[in-house]
């Protein structure tokens, strides 16, 4: 099973140690950033796809990656909307668009994984 995870920053770093539980699940990592949190400390040696995923190029990365499920570990942080005024509704937003893909895709709760 291959899982593409969009964000590598401390929420990326929590799916990922999730996803490495099951030996079968070949994670692909998604960030603009080329040294985020996840490589900084080790979770992955380098973002696989160095790239801001949004609504406008979500489609053309699942075709490359072709993965069989898409998780979004991304936050405000990562979305670098925290000095903005309405930040986390931005990143909700879009995430939201996201999901209306024709492709399996869950967003991660910072809450449930303790990364808040």
């Amino acid at each position: 099973m291959r899982v593409l995870v969009i964000g590598g920053g401390r929420l990326g770093a929590q799916v990922i140690t999730q996803l490495r539980k099951n030996e079968n699940i070949e994670i692909v990592v998604a960030d603009a950033h080329k040294d985020p949190c996840t490589v900084k400390n080790g979770y992955i040696k380098a973002v696989d796809i160095p790239v801001h995923i949004t609504p406008l190029n979500f489609k053309e990365i699942v075709e490359q990656v072709d993965p069989d499920l898409v998780l979004l570990a991304r936050t405000t942080e990562d979305w670098e909307q925290t000095d903005v005024p309405m930040g986390t509704e931005y990143v909700m937003g879009m995430e939201r668009e996201l999901t209306k893909m024709e492709i399996s895709v869950l967003p991660v709760s910072a809450s449930i994984l303790g990364t808040r």
